[in-house]
């Protein structure tokens, strides 16, 4: 039976579903960390559009998938995109390219960007694409699902709200990989950064785990309607 692929950029997004998952040892690319269940597949190579697309390839080749989705944090772009918040956009847009892929969530627009955005560049997306939240990989996954012509979602917890005021992040970020020493080691000498990154801390992570459970919950539905569909005929609906 087809599992689903489930693509995040790091470990700590996806950390409360792969505790009871089996890690693949060996995968071709050596950027990419998946972890596998009866029921999913999860794949992470870091953050960008690059990272998202290696992790997507290398969860395709291992075998049937029934559809892929993009999770993960994302920040706010107005003030409904409360941080905290899990949200299911209807849409996600390229910036690259302007195309849009739908997402087939409840609503909203996801635009995925190069580069983290600081404030003045999430006003600046909110303006130009009616965009309700932002990213870095999605599109890339959305891209991948399009050429396999797999269905597409796209579950992101909100971590940091539309005004947040933080430092630039971009300067942390090493070839798609987080670098939470340099980040710690520069937010110590910068006390006026203590509190905001502290409550940024205790949403992303209480987000994570909301969104997880989220998850947890499609894996679940989408097995069970995998299996109905796969039932002869004469026995749906007995």
């Amino acid at each position: 039976m087809a599992r689903v692929g489930i693509i995040a950029a790091m470990f700590r997004e996806v950390h409360p579903l792969v505790r009871n998952m089996e890690p693949l040892k060996y995968s071709a690319d050596r950027r990419v960390q998946i972890y596998q269940s009866k029921n999913a597949v999860i794949a992470y190579a870091g953050m960008g559009r690059d990272a998202a697309k290696a992790a997507t390839r290398a969860l395709l080749s291992l075998g049937e998938i029934s559809a892929l989705a993009s999770v993960g944090w994302a920040g706010g772009l107005n003030p409904g995109a409360v941080a905290g918040k899990v949200v299911y956009p209807a849409v996600v847009v390229d910036s690259l390219s302007g195309k849009k892929y739908p997402a087939g969530g409840d609503g909203g627009t996801l635009v995925t960007v190069q580069l983290v955005a600081g404030l003045e560049e999430k006003r600046r997306l909110g303006e130009q694409y009616q965009g309700d939240y932002v990213d870095m990989e999605a599109a890339a996954v959305a891209e991948c699902a399009e050429e396999a012509k797999l269905p597409f979602r796209c579950f992101k917890a909100i971590s940091d709200a539309h005004d947040a005021r933080l430092p630039d992040m971009n300067q942390f970020n090493r070839d798609g990989k987080f670098s939470a020493w340099r980040f710690i080691a520069h937010i110590a000498v910068r006390p006026w950064l203590w509190r905001v990154v502290s409550e940024m801390s205790k949403t992303s992570l209480d987000s994570r785990d909301a969104l997880c459970r989220e998850l947890e919950q499609w894996i679940t539905e989408s097995t069970q309607h995998a299996a109905i569909s796969t039932q002869p005929a004469s026995k749906v609906g007995t």
